[in-house]
C-alpha cells in the first residue's frame, strides 16, 4: 500500500485563477482578499482583472505582497491621480503666476472655427507615472506570462465598442488604459487603439482567466447594484451607473461559474471613496473568510510557497546609451529632451528624470508623456512615447465674485505654435461692471531667454470715503466714486533660472486715469480728473514661488520684488516729475502640526518722487491681491480702497486649520504702517491694526471665502465674500 503522503503528492494540485472586478475605490477590497488568501497559503496561478482589479492584480502578479500593495495605496494621492494634479513647480510660469482663472476648458478647432466638448475631464498622465514608478522591475517584460504570476487585463476599444484583452505590452500603460473611467478621463491610445475602462464591456473576466488554464476560479466582485434616482447625485455616480448596465445582466451566469465567489459588502461606498481604505479592505477580508468557509476543505488549494515581499531598489542615477522618441509631430526632439534635461551617455538622477517628465508634461502641449527603460543587446535604452494635444487652441471660461469687481465673467482664447514651435497667444475678455482685457504673446525657450509682449486694460469704479482715499482732496464731501482706468503695454525678456525663480525686465507704456464725478449746476455731472496721463518707462521684477497651492498653500515661499521707473509723461497738469514705484511681497507658509498652517507675510511699497500723482500712489484695503494693479493692494480687515499712501509696510500673520477635506478655518492679524508725505524714512505717521476670521472652501469651481474683519481704531466691522478664481 502506498503511503498517504505519496497518495497526496500524486494528486495534481488544481490551477487557481483569480478574477478581480472593477469598481473604483471599492476595488480596494481586493487587497483584503489577497491578504486572506495569503493567510491560508493560497497562491493564484493566474490573475485577470479589470479597472481597479487590473491595478491591484498587476501589482500582485509582478511580485508585490498583499501587505506591500496595502502600503502603496496608503501613500497614493487619489485626488491627484483622478484629476491629474501636478506640483505647481512644473506648471508653465504664465499659468502659475496669477493662479488658476478658468473653470471650463473647451478644445477649439482652427479649421472648423468652433469649440468642441472635451473627451474627458483630465488626462491619465499622473496615473501612468504612479504605476510606472512602481513597475520599474517589469521594464523588460513584454509578455505577461513572464511575470511572477501570469496576468491579463481588459480595456474597451471605444472606436469599435469591443473588448481588448492584454496579455502583452508595456504593463503600466495597459493597466492605465484598463482603469480609465469614461468622462472622467480622456481615452488613451495604446497599440493603435483608443481605449477606456474595461468595465464597459467586461468587468469580471472569468472566461478569459479560465482560458489561461485555471481549474478553479476565485472571484472577487465589488460591483454594486443599479442605483435608484435618489442615489444618482454626482458625475462618479452617473459613471458607475453607466458602466453597470451591461455587467449586471451577465453576472448571474458568471457567479454560477465561479468556484469561490467573494462578494464584498460595498453598501455606502462610492467609486471615489479612497479615503475609506481601512473600511473597504476590512470588508474584503471578512467577505473572503466567509467565502472560504463556505467552500470547505482548502487542503488541495494550499501552496508550500512562502509569500515574500518584493524588494525593488530604485536607481540613484540613470545612463542611457540610446534615446528613442516616438509620437512627436510639431515639437522637435531637442525641445522634448531639453525640457526633460536628458541626453545620451550623460548621467541623470532618477529623481531628476521624473521631474523632467513632469516638466515636459507641464508645458501643457502633450496629452501623454510615457517612458520606458529597457536593456536590449547590452544597451540601456530610453523609450519616450508622447502624444501632442489634438487641438493647439482652446476656449476657456470662468467667473468670479469679489469685493472690488463684483460679478465678472471671463472668456479666454489660447493658441499655440503660431509663429514658432513654442509660442503662446492668450486673449482674455472680461465682462462685468467694467470691460477689461488681457493679451499676452510669449515665446517660451525654457531655461533660455524667453520673450514676451503684454497688453491689458483694467478699470474699476467703487465708492470710497473721500477724505481717507483721495490724495490732496479738493471736495468737502464724505463719499466720492473712485474711478480708475489703467491701460498697459509691455515688451520684456525673461530668464527662468529654475522651476521657482525667474527674472523679468522690459519697457512699458501706461495710460492711467483717476477721476470722480461732481455736480456742476442742476443736471450736469462732470468728471474731475485727479490724473490723466500717459507714462513711458521701464520695469524689472524678481519672482520666486515654491508654494504648493495658490489659494490654500500648505508649504512654500513666495517673493515678488518689482520696480517701475517712469521718466516720461504726457504731463496732464504740467507738474510731472520722474518717479519710481517699488513693491515687495513676501509670504512664507509652513505646517505647525497636522493640518494646521501658519502664513507669515510682509508687504511693502514706495512711490519715490519729488511730487506724488494721485493715480500712481497706493490704495489699500480689501481681501484680494488685485494682481492686475501695481498700486492697489489688499489689507484684509479694511474694506476695499480704504486708505491711500505714498509708502506702506504691512506685516501679517495668518492661521489656517484644515478641519476637513477642502474645508478651512481662517484667522489673521494685520498691521499697516503708511504715510502720505514726501520723506523717504517716515513710514509710521499713520497706523492701522486689525484682525479677521473666516471660513474657506476649496470647491471644484474655485475657492470660496467668507471673512469678518475689524479695525478697532475705526470701530468698524467688515464682511467680505469671494467666490471662484481671481482675474
Amino acid at each position: 500500500m502506498q503511503p498517504v503522503k505519496a497518495q497526496q503528492d500524486s494528486i495534481a494540485k488544481p490551477k487557481i485563477g483569480l478574477v478581480l472586478s472593477g469598481g473604483g475605490a471599492k476595488g480596494l477590497a481586493h487587497i483584503g482578499v489577497l491578504k486572506t488568501l495569503e493567510k491560508y497559503h493560497i497562491k493564484p496561478d493566474y490573475i485577470g482583472g479589470t479597472s481597479m482589479g487590473a491595478i491591484v492584480g498587476s501589482l500582485y502578479a509582478s511580485g508585490y505582497s498583499a501587505k506591500q500593495i496595502d502600503s502603496l495605496f496608503r501613500v497614493m494621492n487619489f485626488d491627484d491621480i483622478m484629476y491629474n494634479k501636478y506640483d505647481r513647480k512644473y506648471q508653465y510660469f504664465f499659468n502659475k503666476e496669477g493662479g488658476k482663472k478658468y473653470i471650463l476648458h473647451l478644445p477649439f478647432s482652427i479649421n472648423k472655427m468652433s469649440a468642441q466638448l472635451p473627451r474627458g475631464l483630465s488626462d491619465s498622465q499622473k496615473m501612468f507615472s504612479t504605476l510606472a514608478d512602481n513597475f520599474l522591475h517589469t521594464g523588460n517584460i513584454n509578455h505577461f506570462d513572464k511575470l511572477k504570476i501570469p496576468f491579463i487585463c481588459i480595456a474597451t476599444d471605444i472606436t469599435t465598442g469591443k473588448q481588448v484583452l492584454f496579455n502583452k505590452g508595456y504593463l503600466p500603460e495597459v493597466v492605465t488604459a484598463s482603469g480609465l473611467l469614461p468622462s472622467i478621463y480622456n481615452p488613451l491610445e495604446v497599440q493603435g487603439k483608443l481605449l477606456l475602462d474595461g468595465g464597459i464591456v467586461n468587468n469580471y473576466p472569468l472566461k478569459e482567466v479560465r482560458d489561461m488554464g485555471a481549474d478553479i476560479i476565485i472571484g472577487s466582485d465589488v460591483q454594486g447594484t443599479l442605483l435608484d434616482r435618489s442615489e444618482i447625485t454626482d458625475l462618479p455616480a452617473i459613471m458607475d451607473q453607466i458602466v453597470s448596465f451591461g455587467m449586471y445582466k451577465k453576472m448571474p451566469l458568471k457567479k454560477a461559474n465561479t468556484d469561490i465567489y467573494v462578494r464584498t459588502n460595498i453598501d455606502g461606498i462610492g467609486i471615489t471613496d479612497f479615503n475609506r481604505i481601512d473600511t473597504i479592505i476590512n470588508r474584503g477580508t471578512m467577505a473572503t473568510e466567509r467565502a472560504l468557509a463556505k467552500y470547505g476543505d482548502l487542503t488541495n488549494l494550499k501552496s508550500d510557497l512562502k509569500i515574500k515581499d518584493l524588494h525593488i531598489k530604485k536607481p540613484d542615477s540613470l545612463l542611457f546609451d540610446q534615446i528613442i522618441v516616438e509620437g512627436q509631430k510639431n515639437y522637435k526632439r531637442e525641445y522634448i529632451l531639453g525640457k526633460i534635461d536628458v541626453k545620451t551617455n550623460r548621467k541623470i538622477s532618477y529623481k531628476g528624470f521624473l521631474e523632467g517628465i513632469d516638466n515636459l508634461y507641464g508645458t501643457d502641449n502633450f496629452e501623454k508623456v510615457h517612458y520606458r527603460f529597457k536593456n536590449e543587446g547590452g544597451k540601456t535604452k530610453l523609450y519616450l512615447n508622447i502624444k501632442e494635444k489634438q487641438h493647439k487652441a482652446s476656449l476657456n471660461i470662468g467667473f468670479h465674485y469679489n469685493d472690488l469687481y463684483k460679478i465678472n465673467i471671463i472668456g479666454n482664447f489660447e493658441n499655440r505654435r503660431i509663429l514658432t514651435g513654442n509660442d503662446l497667444l492668450s486673449i482674455d475678455i472680461i465682462g462685468g461692471n467694467d470691460f477689461r482685457y488681457n493679451i499676452d504673446y510669449i515665446i517660451d525657450n525654457g531655461f533660455k531667454m524667453t520673450f514676451g509682449m503684454h497688453s491689458s486694460l483694467h478699470q474699476i469704479g467703487h465708492p470710497v470715503v473721500s477724505k481717507k482715499v483721495f490724495y490732496n482732496n479738493h471736495f468737502d464731501v464724505n463719499q466720492l466714486d473712485f474711478n480708475f482706468l489703467q491701460l498697459k503695454n509691455k515688451i520684456y525678456f525673461q530668464g527662468n533660472l529654475n522651476h521657482f525663480l525667474y527674472v523679468r525686465a522690459g519697457i512699458q507704456h501706461q495710460f492711467k486715469r483717476l477721476y470722480t464725478y461732481v455736480f456742476s449746476g442742476i443736471e450736469k455731472n462732470e468728471a474731475y480728473y485727479f490724473g490723466n496721463n500717459h507714462y513711458f518707462g521701464s520695469f524689472a521684477s524678481v519672482n520666486f514661488d515654491s508654494r504648493d497651492d495658490f489659494d490654500f498653500p500648505s508649504k512654500g515661499i513666495y517673493i515678488k520684488l518689482k520696480w517701475n521707473y517712469n521718466p516720461f509723461s504726457s504731463d496732464f497738469y504740467g507738474d510731472f516729475e520722474p518717479f519710481s514705484l517699488y513693491t515687495f511681497d513676501f509670504r512664507y507658509t509652513q505646517e505647525l502640526f497636522s493640518k494646521f498652517y501658519i502664513h507669515t507675510q510682509i508687504g511693502a511699497g514706495l512711490h519715490y518722487a519729488d511730487t506724488h500723482s494721485a493715480e500712481n500712489i497706493f490704495y489699500l484695503g480689501g481681501q484680494n491681491n488685485y494682481l492686475n494693479f501695481d498700486n492697489i493692494v489688499g489689507f484684509k480687515p479694511a474694506s476695499v480702497l480704504s486708505v491711500s499712501a505714498t509708502k506702506y509696510l504691512q506685516p501679517s500673520v495668518l492661521l489656517d486649520y484644515k478641519f476637513h477635506k477642502n474645508h478651512h478655518l481662517l484667522a489673521s492679524g494685520h498691521i499697516l504702517y503708511y504715510d502720505t508725505g514726501d520723506q523717504l524714512t517716515n513710514i509710521n505717521s499713520s497706523e492701522l491694526y486689525g484682525f479677521s476670521v473666516g471660513y474657506g472652501f476649496n470647491s471644484f469651481l474655485g475657492p470660496v471665502k467668507w471673512e469678518f474683519g475689524r479695525i478697532p481704531q475705526w470701530q468698524k466691522n467688515t464682511f467680505s465674500f469671494t467666490f471662484s478664481y481671481d482675474f
